[in-house]
């Protein structure tokens, strides 16, 4: 019997598909601000290559309760069954996602004691991030360099005023590598007080794209004095723990 979990992102829509326990299929594409249908192309194109739908679904995410078949779970417990896969000791977790961050505690069943959402706007998510990085028009160098810079204060986390801050500072001449890393630490002290605001582990599992950025693992855990765990490809663990729950 195989069992998926869909994983309907704001960004991006992911699909685990596993049997007897063993993970024998993923992918990952855009979402493209309707990530229902996303997934329904997820399905057909798994369907194309393997000859018949998964026996069993469970669909997670922003775009979950839209579709049109399969049994509805939330994020919040599919990304705590899918860390607890991985790390079953650990209680504490950060997603950073697309659209918001969650900082979700679990006991050691893999089950949800405690979470809380910053979604009321793009500060402290993925998307804060790849909107101002993309209008930096980074060199591979440049990105590279940052990691070795002296942070250049960022004071707004609103997205729209933090680019109108950037484009400041680099009128004026400051490096780019200089303003990549201030961008960088001060996402990390605005995640360090989210996650603080729930507890104050000793490890903190690190999921979503935003584990990607070895710079802002690299500040959370100075601003945090915590050792930052990441699963492997930290942007399915959601999709996981719904084909577990499945």
């Amino acid at each position: 019997m195989k069992q998926a979990g869909l994983d309907l992102g704001s960004v991006n829509t992911k699909l685990v598909v596993l049997e007897d326990g063993k993970r024998v299929y993923q992918q990952i594409i855009p979402s493209r601000f309707d990530s229902v249908q996303a997934g329904i192309a997820l399905l057909k194109t798994y369907v194309a290559k393997e000859g018949k739908k998964p026996e069993k679904l469970v669909v997670t995410g922003y775009g979950r309760v839209n579709f049109p078949e399969g049994r509805v779970i939330t994020e919040i417990s599919c990304q705590a069954r899918g860390c607890h896969h991985y790390f079953s000791d650990k209680e504490y977790m950060l997603d950073l996602g697309g659209q918001d961050a969650k900082v979700i505690r679990k006991n050691g069943n893999g089950k949800v004691v405690q979470f809380i959402m910053n979604d009321k706007c793009a500060a402290g998510t993925g998307r804060f991030l790849d909107v101002i990085l993309k209008g930096l028009n980074l060199t591979a160098e440049e990105f590279s360099s940052a990691a070795e810079a002296s942070p250049m204060p960022i004071n707004s986390m609103c997205t729209v005023f933090a680019e109108s801050e950037v484009i400041t500072m680099l009128a004026k001449g400051i490096p780019k590598p200089e303003v990549i890393a201030g961008l960088f630490k001060s996402t990390a002290k605005r995640l360090a007080n989210f996650v603080e605001s729930v507890g104050h582990p000793e490890t903190l599992i690190f999921t979503g794209g935003g584990a990607h950025y070895d710079l802002l693992v690299r500040f959370l855990e100075k601003e945090l004095k915590v050792n930052l765990v990441i699963p492997p490809e930290p942007e399915l663990t959601a999709a996981l723990g719904a084909a577990l729950l499945a």
